[in-house]
């Protein structure tokens, strides 16, 4: 028998739609992810144009 999921942050259980493309935007839904939210992201056909850009 399983047990119920434990919540895991403030924002567990809350979904969140992401249509930001660069910098400040992804950072700041990846904070809202790790504070429990499910993040779905909307990108444009052609893809997110930051994926070109090399991680630091």
């Amino acid at each position: 028998m399983t047990s119920p999921r434990e919540p895991y942050g403030l924002l567990d259980g809350m979904r969140v739609i992401d249509f930001t493309t660069f910098l400040s935007g992804p950072f700041g839904t990846q904070m809202l992810a790790d504070m429990g939210a499910e993040v779905i992201k909307v990108e444009p056909p052609a893809g997110d144009s930051s994926r070109s850009i090399p991680p630091h």
